[in-house]
């Protein structure tokens, strides 16, 4: 789980804990680095190699950044979920589900399988195989692509292209653009 949480601090601060109380899961929390250069705050997990007898390594982050930043996400499979404003949103996850707060700027999403939910956005460009994708509120131009899954837009002040092989399209209210 990757929990981000945008407020109105002068520093970030990471927390890295293991969700089980299994030794790989500790062990894996422990090795998980943290840096700042250059204004680029980076968490970084290493590799899980093979498995732990009787569960997963499964540990949480959480970060806290200052209003306004900008987030970059990457990871295999973990829940990414962010709070308050940030200036852009990327996220990039083979499986899980992706649950973001307000960006101003753009947002780009790219999960094969997992629920994304973007509650406000400049730009939103989604990518997605399989699993639901809501947009409640987008300033700019929307673009979804999903293999599998319901597609649904509150409101979209700017144009909309969305497109889905099994599954229904759903645009509330479009202000201006094209749908």
């Amino acid at each position: 789980t990757v929990t981000v949480t945008a407020a109105d601090v002068a520093t970030s601060t990471v927390d890295v804990r293991p969700v089980e109380d299994n030794g790989g899961a500790e062990e894996l929390a422990e090795h998980t680095g943290v840096t700042f250069d250059r204004g680029r705050l980076t968490v970084e997990v290493p590799e899980r190699r093979g498995w732990i007898v009787g569960g997963k390594q499964r540990i949480a982050v959480t970060v806290t950044v200052p209003t306004g930043s900008s987030l970059t996400s990457r990871s295999a499979s973990a829940k990414v979920a962010t709070t308050g404003r940030y200036a852009a949103t990327t996220v990039h996850s083979a499986s899980g589900q992706v649950s973001l707060d307000r960006t101003d700027g753009p947002v780009e999403v790219h999960v094969a399988s997992g629920d994304i939910a973007i509650a406000a956005a400049g730009r939103a460009t989604v990518h997605s195989a399989s699993g639901a994708v809501r947009i409640d509120r987008a300033t700019g131009d929307i673009d979804v692509d999903s293999v599998s899954g319901r597609i649904r837009i509150g409101v979209a002040e700017g144009s909309v292209r969305a497109k889905v092989v099994s599954g229904t399209i759903t645009v509330d209210e479009a202000s201006r653009g094209e749908v």
